[in-house]
């Protein structure tokens, strides 16, 4: 073992050309005390399933004999890992298998985004210290003038209020497996825009992420709709930076996690309206946003602030300040020194 590895700790992970994790994509490079090793994903599928199925594995096990601590980013890693282990544990799913894992006798503590995700895995019988460290977002403002080159390019009328919403892809539910239908499905979206379109038809709806072929033929069909394509992470502040209203209509409960798509909408001064669920409580907590009971609700939230500048404005300020609190940069301070807490190694105490 080198004297580098003896006191470092090593993080290893499949990594995408296009797109990854936000949460680890914005966190890792700030971790100056963790050596990152990425295994590029490459595009064609049977390079990418090797790299994946076989060489992140390998290197895994590797780095897991090397180091005296690992970081992972993936808890059916932690079995290939033979020292400590600190897990960040951002999309749990609270199943046995996975509670099994986060007792394993390598686990050095595990991380998780939110005290009520804790609790649960509390109650679930996790006996590992949980320490919190949520969900952040890189509150530093987008170049104004590159905002105002996006907002003259996509925007038709100088009269228009353009609601925006952005993943990394939009596609009809018949689409999407069942699973990801709630999450992921643009159809309840489009409704909810043609009832606010009817007593507001200043409203257009921007979004940003790949469409689908039948998203597309939406479009075509609707041009109140703009599909201004995938953007990469380095571009995507920018271009929320020129909503007017941000919208979260997904309606699946992720059990306490914290949304990074309302904080970035916070942190951009755009206001939120999304549906009455539990991602949306930073943005009621931080007098952000509005959430929708049902589908009428969230067309007449829409029309509200369509109409009240005013409101948004004040909304767009309130969402900015309370976004400051999960800035990046500090959340990642008190990361290192999470780690720097479990990196007892040979020499050092």
């Amino acid at each position: 073992m080198t004297g580098s590895a003896r006191n470092r700790i090593a993080w290893a992970g499949a990594w995408s050309r296009e797109h990854n994790n936000s949460r680890y994509e914005e966190l890792l490079p700030r971790l100056s005390n963790v050596d990152r090793y990425y295994v590029d994903m490459h595009p064609w599928w049977p390079v990418r399933g090797l790299r994946r199925r076989i060489w992140l594995p390998l290197l895994t096990i590797w780095l897991g004999m090397r180091y005296p601590l690992m970081l992972s980013t993936d808890w059916r890693n932690i079995k290939m890992i033979r020292n400590r282990v600190v897990l960040d544990h951002d999309d749990p799913l609270f199943e046995p298998a996975e509670v099994r894992a986060l007792n394993s006798p390598n686990v050095a503590a595990v991380v998780v985004t939110s005290e009520a995700v804790k609790k649960k895995f509390l109650e679930l019988g996790v006996r590992h210290p949980l320490h919190v460290v949520p969900q952040g977002v890189a509150a530093a403002p987008a170049d104004a003038k590159r905002v105002r080159s996006i907002r003259d390019e996509w925007k038709k009328s100088a009269r228009e209020i353009m609601t925006g919403y952005h993943q990394p892809r939009f596609d009809f539910s018949g689409e999407l497996p069942p699973g990801a239908q709630q999450m992921y499905s643009v159809d309840r979206l489009f409704d909810i825009m043609e009832r606010a379109r009817r007593k507001e038809p200043r409203l257009v709806l921007w979004l940003v992420g790949e469409p689908s072929a039948r998203v597309k033929e939406y479009a075509g069909r609707n041009p109140w709709v703009r599909l201004l394509g995938y953007k990469r992470r380095s571009e995507l502040m920018e271009h929320v930076s020129t909503f007017d209203i941000g919208v979260y209509p997904r309606t699946v409960d992720l059990k306490g996690r914290v949304s990074i798509k309302v904080l970035e909408y916070m942190a951009c001064g755009v206001p939120v309206i999304g549906f009455d669920v539990a991602e949306m409580q930073v943005a009621l907590d931080g007098k952000a946003g509005i959430a929708a009971a049902n589908d009428a609700a969230f067309a007449a939230g829409l029309v509200a602030l369509a109409e009240d500048p005013r409101r948004r404005l004040q909304l767009g300020r309130y969402g900015r300040k309370a976004a400051a609190a999960f800035d990046w940069t500090a959340l990642a301070g008190k990361y290192r020194a999470l780690l720097d807490r479990y990196c007892v190694f040979e020499g050092n105490g």
